[in-house]
């Protein structure tokens, strides 16, 4: 076997007749890192004069001079033949200044239910334990963000018709759906015009979460990689249709509450319908603060923003964020319906919702973040995880002790 680079038309043919295609081995990510100046290669994997694996190959600089040669979510290869796969790795990057390749492949270790239940993928399994045996240090099985991919991702099956999919949800989330519908969250789709609107979004849940998310340039440079492939969603409360609403609950209470109080003129006034009463005037109490609040909105009101991008037969929840203020509006219930009617139209296979972490730990901060995604129903997907060969053993060491002294792994 021998590494080559190759073209885009040779690369990116390859890919799309795999079933390991996804949005981070596709040329409009290789473009995008060329637009933020990685350096980047398409390689190619040959037995004799066969193409049998390809990957993009971004260049990352370590220990000043050096780099990690870095194939994100691996090779689109069988891995059939580890030990000549190695061979071609270490022969390739050799002549070049790298100390690691490194790799993360989009090989499905296990699927959880709803209900967590593992269902493990044995071939897989057999994979990466023949790695491992062959020299390619496991990162280990880690269950948050800790390596340059999510090891865990939740994804979403589609079906023919939004009807039907959205009876496949859980309960809460269908309910949620209905809520955020009442309150009058809608959604517009934006352009790149739009960005400024969604970036304030995007930094307001980097600030909550403590995590410095991209500017304004490289969303930019997103739109220009992914062009008509890429969805701007923007959640917004249209105050028309949301006191329209409450107005109309408010009246369906008054009627209610005069029939109890009918009842009261009537019949013995027992607990029964003195709890009745007792709960439709909360109701009331609870609307009528809701509608005054409502009057002070203005007329459409931006909540929230999200960027998907479609990829092969894929759909991406990329990146979103909202203004927490405005939380009890649930605008997450309203974008995430809209892409998987997009993807529905545009006739998807699946809706990746992208990372989870802890999925175990309920105590976890962003659990319910999980639960959100998990109550849209599919599966959590658990990868092979992450794995580095060493190409100069020696710097190899001297890397990961520097490393480790800054309280990384």
């Amino acid at each position: 076997m021998i590494l080559k680079k190759i073209d885009e038309k040779t690369y990116e043919d390859f890919v799309e007749n795999s079933n390991q295609a996804s949005m981070y081995q596709s040329i409009s990510w290789y473009k995008l890192k060329k637009e933020e100046g990685k350096k980047i290669e398409l390689l190619g994997l040959f037995d004799e004069d066969n193409l049998v694996g390809v990957s993009l190959v971004i260049y990352l600089r370590v220990l000043k001079k050096y780099y990690i040669a870095y194939a994100t979510r691996g090779f689109v290869y069988d891995y059939k033949d580890i030990p000549n796969f190695k061979k071609a790795l270490i022969k390739y990057f050799k002549k070049k200044k790298v100390i690691i390749f490194r790799m993360d492949p989009n090989i499905v270790l296990a699927k959880y239910d709803k209900d967590l239940k593992k269902e493990e993928i044995l071939e897989s399994r057999q994979l990466l334990e023949s790695l491992k045996y062959y020299g390619f240090r496991h990162y280990g099985y880690n269950m948050a963000f800790e390596t340059m991919q999510f090891r865990f991702v939740h994804k979403l099956d589609l079906v023919s018709n939004w009807n039907e999919q959205k009876e496949s949800m859980s309960k809460s989330t269908r309910k949620n759906i209905d809520a955020a519908d009442f309150k009058g969250v809608r959604i517009r789709r934006g352009t790149e015009k739009d960005l400024d609107i969604a970036c304030k979004f995007f930094d307001m849940s980097g600030s909550r979460k403590h995590f410095q998310g991209f500017d304004k340039k490289y969303y930019e440079k997103v739109f220009a990689a992914f062009g008509d492939n890429i969805t701007l969603y923007i959640a917004y409360i249209d105050k028309k249709i949301y006191m329209s609403n409450l107005e109309s609950r408010l009246k369906e209470i008054e009627q209610e509450l005069n029939i109890v109080h009918d009842k009261m003129q009537h019949d013995n006034v027992g607990k029964k319908l003195r709890k009745e009463e007792e709960i439709l005037n909360n109701s009331k109490e609870k609307y009528l603060q809701e509608l005054a609040d409502a009057k002070k909105m203005a007329e459409k009101c931006d909540i929230a923003a999200m960027i998907t991008i479609s990829a092969y037969d894929e759909v991406v929840s990329y990146v979103s964020g909202m203004d927490n203020n405005y939380r009890k509006f649930n605008p997450k219930y309203v974008m995430y319906p809209a892409m998987i009617k997009d993807a529905i139209a545009s006739n998807l296979k699946t809706v990746n919702f992208l990372g989870v972490k802890n999925i175990f730990d309920k105590n976890d901060p962003d659990y319910g973040m999980y639960e959100v995604k998990r109550g849209f129903g599919g599966n959590t997907i658990e990868y092979i995880g992450e794995f580095d060969l060493p190409i100069k053993k020696c710097l190899y060491i001297v890397y990961k002790l520097k490393t480790k002294l800054k309280g990384g792994k």
